[in-house]
């Protein structure tokens, strides 16, 4: 137990010396979170998400969904189930939810709007009121040939930016550390013989190893404090849910990370070389698994390929907690499946680790 300590111990001296890992560690998220938010923050509520369900099929929905897309202000998003969209009214995913009827039952169409953002719904409302009044006089200057009826849901908080923001940056975090923190240093005390160094001393190598992954572990849980104690003073973001369950998250996110960043070191010769395999798959899935902005802005045959990344189901999960306030049960698959990314990395690592 006391190696074990000695080694965490170890491990977080030479990280706060090193003035690279805590710019990377602490300053880089930060500075992300200011950039981007500052950049983005003010004006997500110059664009509103419309979700789209065409129940009838006709040229009238055709016309109508045709015409929406050319609202500058206007996102558009197909859906196929109703009840579907009406949900991600009501988690604040869309600002409107626009149901087409069929066109023989003579029924107006719906027009769904969240009664817990009032400036935003109301702004949408008005403007989509004045496309089809301008859309009635250009088909037949008759005052009532597309009838909408409007109703409210009582939706969730407001989602400021900030607050979506930060469960990202936070998983990103998770990621940096173990795909560019692990790979770097173990292979680096690999190339140094450092590792070698260790099976002549009484320490057991398997001590030593679970030192590295409770020191990765700890300063995970120190970056996140820093960043989470400015996100909350300096940019008034929020958490709802339960902070446990955030760092419960963030402890699971570690282990998994850790674990691939273990797999990496032991297929790379150099310390350089794992460094650079780490930052090949570590950029690609900082952009493509909804850090910075939602993963529906991304092209639909991107989204495969997005879901198989092991960051997605990690920064949803945290998301739907940390700024929603949702039960964890709806993600428990995904978070498994993160668990496999985990458990084949500390195999591959198991089975391919060097000493020398």
């Amino acid at each position: 137990m006391k190696a074990f300590v000695t080694t965490i111990i170890m491990g977080f001296r030479h990280y706060f010396r090193d003035r690279s890992s805590v710019f990377w560690g602490i300053a880089f998220p930060l500075i992300l979170m200011a950039l981007i938010g500052l950049a983005f923050g003010r004006s997500d509520s110059l664009t509103f998400s419309v979700g789209f369900v065409d129940q009838g099929g006709g040229p009238l929905s055709q016309g109508l969904h045709s015409g929406l897309e050319e609202v500058p202000v206007f996102r558009v998003i197909d859906e196929t189930d109703q009840a579907q969209a009406l949900e991600a009214l009501r988690k604040g995913r869309r600002t409107l939810v626009i149901v087409v009827p069929p066109i023989t039952s003579g029924q107006p169409v719906q027009v769904f709007f969240d009664q817990a953002r009032v400036q935003d719904s109301q702004t949408a409302l008005v403007i989509l009121e004045r496309f089809v009044a301008e859309a009635n006089l250009r088909l037949s200057g008759a005052p009532q040939v597309v009838r909408i009826h409007t109703t409210g849901l009582k939706g969730q908080r407001r989602l400021r930016f900030f607050d979506f923001l930060l469960p990202g940056i936070l998983a990103m975090t998770v990621m940096q550390t173990g795909l560019l923190g692990v790979t770097y240093v173990v292979a680096g005390y690999r190339q140094r013989l450092i590792l070698k160094r260790i099976l002549a001393t009484p320490v057991h190598p398997l001590v030593f190893l679970g030192g590295l992954v409770g020191r990765y572990a700890l300063t995970n849980l120190v970056q996140i404090a820093i960043i989470v104690a400015v996100a909350l003073t300096v940019f008034n973001a929020t958490i709802v849910g339960n902070p446990l369950v955030v760092a419960g998250l963030m402890i699971y996110g570690t282990f998994v990370f850790v674990g691939i960043g273990f797999a990496i070191s032991t297929i790379s010769r150099t310390a350089e070389s794992a460094n650079l395999l780490g930052s090949a798959i570590h950029f690609p899935m900082m952009f493509l698994s909804g850090t910075f902005w939602p993963r529906e802005f991304m092209p639909e045959f991107m989204q495969p390929v997005i879901g198989s990344l092991p960051l997605t189901p990690l920064i949803e999960a945290m998301r739907a907690v940390a700024a929603r306030g949702d039960a964890l049960g709806p993600y428990l698959p995904g978070l498994a499946y993160l668990g496999a990314w985990g458990a084949a990395a500390f195999a591959l690592a198991a089975s391919r680790f060097r000493w020398e």
